[in-house]
């Protein structure tokens, strides 16, 4: 099962202090709900009027849609009316660090490895 979001713009609702836009799922639709942490990992400030919120949502747009379809699919609830992605569901989409950064940490941080002969040898 996945959702399709519609096209339309967010809209900023003050009585959650979040931007939602609507998601269509088999059978129902979904208010996905940015709420102020989410929008704050995003750079919005609480000084912020409503159109910048919505805006740089709108930038960011395609990050909270995945984010929305992950928490959906990992859902256990049948009947699931509304999604609320906060920091930690967007923070799950960086990537994982590279290997090349993994290698630029001093030695002390890295496990040794024993090496083994292998058992023919033995």
């Amino acid at each position: 099962m996945s959702l399709q979001f519609l096209g339309e713009t967010g809209v900023y609702v003050p009585d959650r202090d979040a931007i939602r836009i609507t998601a269509l799922a088999v059978g129902s639709h979904i208010g996905c709900y940015a709420t102020r942490s989410a929008l704050e990992a995003i750079g919005c400030t609480r000084d912020d009027p409503p159109r910048k919120l919505v805006d740089r949502f709108e930038a960011n747009r395609l990050a909270f849609e995945l984010a929305a379809m992950i928490k959906y699919r990992r859902s256990t609830a049948p009947n699931l009316a509304a999604l609320h992605i906060g920091q930690e569901d967007l923070k799950s989409l960086e990537p994982a660090p590279k290997r090349a950064e993994i290698m630029r940490r001093p030695l002390a941080e890295k496990p040794r490895r024993v090496r083994r002969r292998p058992a023919h040898l033995r």
